[in-house]
């Protein structure tokens, strides 16, 4: 094998290298997008249930409230 059938073999082994490199890139990228994406999702029901909690705290409190009226209501009688 001469010097220049050297080279170009060795050019082709890197292509191709390079090439395996930037596909491996791709499906990485592709899978972030993927974590991301369910990320974000899982964020947006995470806020729908703390909002949920808090308002059902309020309830909470507001019939508390309700409750000690009543038995202060009652203690008078």
């Amino acid at each position: 094998m001469n010097d220049l059938e050297k080279l170009i073999e060795s050019n082709a082994k890197a292509i191709a290298a390079l090439t395996s490199d930037i596909q491996e890139m791709k499906r990485d990228r592709d899978h972030m997008y993927g974590l991301m994406r369910d990320l974000t999702q899982n964020q947006s029901r995470l806020y729908d249930v703390m909002k949920n909690l808090d308002d059902r705290q309020q309830q909470l409190a507001n019939q508390q409230q309700q409750l000690i009226e009543i038995a202060k209501s009652l203690a008078e009688k």
